[in-house]
């Protein structure tokens, strides 16, 4: 047979398997209902700048955390009447603190709620009503930038009353420190390629590390000379990286970025694995990476421009200069879209996993699109968001809650149900 005939062939015959791959990957995406979303109320826009956290309580009231305006806010069941708990005015009963909280409400015993306080360094314990009750140390209070912050997930108690929390791991270079950097040179400090999640036990006073997930690829650049030092987060535009929720009986849901699949950590340390699941994976090719970080970069610069000039400079007065904006390589992108946003895992009441999947379409004109799965790793619906719309909570029986920001200044909270 000539040989142009054997590179026919098996070019048939590899072609074969993707074919037949690609069809089942079309059908399984088909098979999935998409549900929309019914009975939306929403609260005034008055009231809110921002939104990172919610709690809904047994009475049906939700307490929410605005870290731009620096308030926590206690909504009734109709999201028409509040009362702020917390804030910065002098007259406030309760200080929200300096530094805003951009997590932070974590469930706590009988329908009480945690609110990590960063300035103070503690735990404040606040009733279904909305009244501080008491404060709690923190095992480890260097972690409390971790528990706060939503870009780490949502931090939970398991069903053994320990804290669940994602961190961060210190490379050795970052323990032994920078030292001065030599005027003209950039020094890179590469971070570590993992995370840990961390269990904090508030009664024995002890912090193990229980599980590892892979992190982003990341880097610092030390840039300055021998009497200033800057340090610069290089920016990378498409982490590809896993990420992690807890259901409420405190199972903890990591999803692997690399092959969509979950890995399942149970209170008693048995790890469990679930099939992979559909995905839509989308190659990004080298013209497309360096379009990426160009596009990055023009925003970058665009945002800069629309600063407002400085003032005047004042004698005896240090007057910082902008921080330099610096990316990743291009070929340092991934080849393939990720499967999962950064932050963008969560778990419902009922223990399913909610995913927001990075290709998912329509996103811009129509919402965004979760993936909802269940405990045997099974995506059973895709839930339809309305536009412009992020998703920042749950209640009971497919009550989700979002924050629907109007302006810079002006945010509300949305309660709506499932169409099921």
């Amino acid at each position: 047979m000539p040989s142009t005939n054997i590179g026919r062939v098996l070019t048939a015959a590899c072609a074969i398997p993707v074919l037949a791959l690609s069809s089942a990957l079309a059908a399984a995406q088909a098979s999935i209902p998409v549900r929309e979303l019914k009975n939306t109320v929403s609260s005034d826009t008055t009231i809110l700048m921002g939104l990172s956290a919610v709690r809904h309580l047994p009475n049906g009231s939700v307490l929410v955390n605005d870290p731009t305006k620096r308030q926590l806010v206690l909504f009734d069941s109709t999201l028409s009447k509040h009362k702020v708990i917390a804030d910065t005015s002098t007259n406030s009963p309760n200080s929200y603190g300096l530094r805003p909280s951009a997590g932070g409400l974590i469930p706590y015993v009988a329908d009480s709620s945690l609110f990590v306080d960063s300035e103070s360094g503690a735990f404040l314990v606040i009733d279904p009503r909305g009244d501080f009750k008491r404060v709690m140390a923190p095992t480890r209070a260097s972690d409390l930038s971790f528990i706060s912050s939503a870009v780490f997930g949502t931090a939970g108690f398991d069903s053994k009353g320990r804290l669940i929390y994602r961190a961060v791991r210190r490379t050795p270079q970052q323990m032994m420190g920078f030292g001065m950097p030599v005027a003209g040179q950039t020094t890179f400090i590469q971070q570590a390629d993992s995370a840990p999640i961390m269990r904090m036990d508030l009664d024995r006073r002890s912090v193990d590390t229980i599980a590892f997930m892979k992190s982003a690829i990341a880097r610092q650049a030390i840039v300055g000379n021998s009497s200033s030092m800057r340090v610069i987060n290089v920016v990378n535009p498409v982490p590809a990286a896993d990420d992690w929720a807890m259901t409420p009986d405190g199972v903890i849901a990591i999803v692997r970025s690399q092959d969509y699949h979950i890995d399942w950590l149970g209170p008693d340390g048995k790890m469990t694995s679930t099939p992979k699941m559909p995905f839509d994976w989308k190659r990004i090719s080298p013209e497309e990476k360096q379009q990426i970080i160009d596009s990055v970069r023009k925003a970058e610069a665009d945002r800069v421009a629309k600063l407002p000039p400085p003032g005047p400079a004042i004698p005896g007065v240090f007057l910082p200069t902008p921080a330099p904006f610096m990316t990743v390589d291009a070929k340092e992108l991934p080849d393939f879209y990720p499967p999962v946003r950064q932050g963008q895992v969560r778990a419902d009441r009922e223990g399913n996993i909610w995913i927001l999947p990075s290709t998912a379409t329509g996103a811009a004109v129509s919402g965004l699109r979760y993936d909802v799965v269940n405990r045997e790793g099974v995506i059973v619906e895709r839930v339809q968001l309305p536009k412009g719309r992020t998703l920042v909570g749950f209640g009971p029986n497919g009550t989700v809650y979002m924050h629907n920001v109007k302006s810079p200044v002006r945010a509300a909270i949305e309660r709506a149900q499932v169409a099921r």
